[in-house]
């Protein structure tokens, strides 16, 4: 699963289920690895990025 982030440093979080890694894109182009991870905290971390404010995407999802 590939998520999106909007927040200052990081750009995007990038999850394998089959092999529960997760790996964390920042905005300067460092790339972490997180071996191990439970899909419950993935989601988590998702959860608490804030929600984008974009009329575009308010019309979509509604």
């Amino acid at each position: 699963m590939q998520f999106l982030v909007h927040s200052k440093t990081i750009a995007e979080l990038e999850y394998d289920g089959k092999t529960c890694h997760l790996r964390v894109v920042y905005k300067d182009g460092r790339v972490r690895s997180v071996p191990d991870m439970a899909p419950t905290l993935v989601l988590k971390i998702v959860a608490q990025v804030p929600v984008e404010r974009s009329p575009y995407l308010m019309r979509t999802a509604i």
